[in-house]
């Protein structure tokens, strides 16, 4: 799928997911470490990951194109997870240029929901000199996850993410080869990195509170191939838990490419 890169280098590989196919299922499962939190809470970000990754992998069956996440939506319950996640996509929709999955999200063992995603993906045929596409079947892409090494800091400073003006939350990301997709553009979670720190960092600084993103909602309007890419912000409302207006702009040529909107909730403090 188009966001799954086979090196080592991606950072989206590195995340601690893991994969099993069969005849019945392709599950993803994420083993959170502390580098994939905040304030306890598995990023919602790391968990939109599952939900691409998982949809985009049982979509993708076509070698000659691309498939491109068009539009994301997650939610997440604000309530500490232990042990592992599992995701597990079902098919709503396929069609010859657009489908659409919705995810779950659960423990194991146990199976407790921790949250759940809706996706729709855009296919794309592939152009003269674009790079080449990897072999498209969910068994093939299993063996693309697990055996890595996991990151050891927390995923906005492996991204590289820095905050510009946090009461209006400017950040701003370079767009490297560690964060790209195999179409060599920023990678969707990372794209959902960017947006969340732009939240969290605004409710943060204005509210004074440990703010955690739960609610995402993603449109994904054209590639960031160059960057850097820079967050604009507008708070819909007059308390923590207000929506917050994302635009992710490509500032090497004053696109938006991203559409988003976010929701926080305050963590809970820790003595």
């Amino acid at each position: 799928m188009t966001d799954v890169s086979a090196g080592d280098y991606s950072l989206v590989g590195r995340l601690g997911v893991t994969a099993r196919s069969s005849a019945d299922a392709f599950v993803l499962e994420l083993a959170p470490s502390d580098a994939v939190r905040r304030h306890g809470l598995i990023r919602a970000s790391v968990l939109s990951f599952l939900v691409d990754a998982v949809a985009g992998i049982i979509v993708d069956d076509e070698r000659e194109l691309w498939t491109f996440t068009s539009d994301m939506s997650v939610r997440i319950r604000p309530e500490e997870v232990t042990g592992s996640v599992e995701a597990v996509g079902t098919v709503l929709r396929r069609g010859r240029r657009s489908s659409v999955c919705r995810v779950e999200l659960a423990t194991t063992p146990g199976g407790t929901a921790v949250g759940t995603g809706a996706i729709g993906f855009a296919k794309v045929p592939r152009r003269d000199g674009d790079p080449p596409k990897p072999p498209v079947t969910p068994s093939r892409f299993a063996s693309l996850f697990g055996g890595k090494a996991v990151i050891g800091r927390p995923l906005r400073d492996e991204a590289g993410i820095q905050v510009l003006d946090a009461e209006e939350g400017v950040v701003e990301l370079t767009v490297t080869r560690e964060l790209r997709n195999p179409a060599g553009t920023l990678q969707g979670a990372m794209v959902a990195l960017v947006a969340e720190a732009a939240a969290e960092e605004l409710v943060s600084a204005r509210f004074g509170v440990p703010a955690v993103v739960t609610d995402l909602d993603l449109r994904y309007l054209a590639q960031a191939q160059v960057g850097p890419v820079r967050t604009r912000c507008r708070l819909l409302g007059s308390a923590p838990d207000a929506t917050v207006e994302i635009e992710l702009v490509d500032t090497s040529v004053n696109r938006v490419t991203t559409l988003v909107y976010a929701r926080c909730c305050e963590a809970l403090r820790r003595v």
